[in-house]
């Protein structure tokens, strides 16, 4: 008799947690509306740190194919960076691990930025070289 209450509940605790585990605990963004070629520009913020710099180490942006176009990693693992983000630039206190490819328009790419959190935004190159998230 009891179970019938309890199970519902159950169910409803489990979904809540899948859903707020699946969070990237990093928001990776354009820098903004006006983003282009051959340079664009990203943010990174880690909510969870309520306004402390986000924590990462690995920065890496792949093409739709899945083909690596740009690899950097931190010097040392501190766990802090910058928010900010160039794509080409190694941020201060990074090394490039593959220098990067040129971004090419009409394409679809990946940035991922990963160490003690991660998160990641899909992006389109158009063919005038603006760049700006995929639409979902």
């Amino acid at each position: 008799m009891r179970l019938h209450r309890v199970l519902p509940l159950a169910l409803v605790v489990l979904q809540v947690a899948l859903l707020t585990a699946c969070q990237p605990p990093l928001e990776v963004t354009l820098a903004s509306s006006n983003e282009h070629l051959p340079g664009p520009a990203f943010l990174i913020d880690e909510p969870s740190q309520d306004g402390g710099p986000p924590r990462y180490d690995v920065i890496r942006v792949l093409a739709e194919d899945g083909t690596q176009v740009w690899h950097v990693r931190a010097l040392s693992f501190d766990g802090t960076r910058g928010r900010r983000v160039v794509y080409g630039e190694a941020p201060e206190g990074f090394e490039t691990v593959q220098s990067p490819q040129p971004l090419e328009s009409g394409r679809l790419y990946s940035i991922s930025v990963s160490g003690e959190a991660s998160g990641a935004l899909r992006f389109v190159v158009d063919p005038d070289g603006s760049v700006h998230p995929e639409k979902e």
